[in-house]
């Protein structure tokens, strides 16, 4: 009984007893919640890192430049990691958290939608940066032919 009681105090001083911080069925709407904003903001941020890459690629002079092309090869590199960062996040980070039964039937299905959120956000808000700068850096993402 010691030994069990002590290796308890262990675990709960380093964080790594989950039966005592898991999210309750209470708590599922407020993650919910986060999850979505949180979606948003990282389809943000990986815009913001496309268009630091895509001022980074130098213009190349001459007949046939090979930019444009390094530049939609970043974009839609991003475009591919966003979503997988983002869920990945979701499986190692968030889910573990919640409580088993009701609390993690009831999330189930959020972190694969956010997930799409954050691709289908990138790429339009990828085309409307596109189609706005078209003389700039970014207008290369979506070139109109």
């Amino acid at each position: 009984m010691k030994k069990t009681l002590s290796f308890f105090i262990l675990l709960s001083a380093i964080g790594l007893d989950t039966y005592a911080k898991c999210i309750g069925p209470r708590d599922v709407p407020a993650l919910i919640t986060q999850t979505y904003i949180l979606s948003a903001v990282v389809a943000i941020v990986f815009i913001l890192l496309a268009v630091v890459s895509a001022n980074l690629i130098k213009f190349e002079g001459g007949t046939n430049p090979k930019d444009p092309g390094k530049r939609r090869v970043w974009f839609w590199l991003l475009a591919a990691l966003s979503p997988i960062a983002f869920l990945g996040y979701n499986l190692l980070l968030v889910i573990p958290e919640l409580c088993k039964g009701p609390a993690s039937s009831k999330f189930s299905m959020h972190p694969f939608i956010a997930t799409g959120i954050v691709l289908v956000l990138y790429i339009l808000i990828g085309l409307v940066l596109s189609k706005t700068m078209k003389r700039g850096k970014v207008g290369n993402w979506f070139p109109s032919k």
